[in-house]
């Protein structure tokens, strides 16, 4: 039999790790992995438990729990104020522009901002 089969009978039946298998034949986990879902695929074998559990794993960055620790949650904390600052000043930043708009068109006499529906000029 070739390690191919081989190494998928041992995953599918026996449970053996993408990490054991690929240490026993010598190749990456990544070629286990493909060998396993190519099989699966060949002969219409719904994925294996220990096969989702691993790619929600890969989804969620290899956390192990979806509850956020205490660390986790101060440090999310901390970040949402930053980035409510940061979204304060850049509030106040647009009106002070918007102003400097209105008080330019005003003081100079021009039209700085476009007109809702004008069209481009045809160059």
């Amino acid at each position: 039999m070739d390690i191919q089969k081989q190494a998928v009978k041992e995953y599918l039946l026996q449970g053996y790790s993408y990490r054991a298998l690929a240490e026993k034949y010598g190749v990456s986990r990544s070629t286990i992995n493909k060998w396993v879902l190519v099989y699966q695929g060949i002969h219409n074998i719904p994925r294996s438990h220990k096969q989702t559990s691993y790619d929600l794993q890969q989804k969620t960055l290899g956390k192990r729990s979806k509850q956020p620790t205490q660390q986790q949650q101060n440090e999310l904390e901390k970040k949402i104020a930053l980035l409510e600052k940061q979204l304060d000043w850049e509030r106040l930043k647009s009106h002070a522009l918007d102003t400097m708009i209105t008080v330019a068109e005003r003081e100079l006499n021009i039209d700085i901002r476009k007109k809702h529906g004008t069209k481009q000029s045809g160059k």
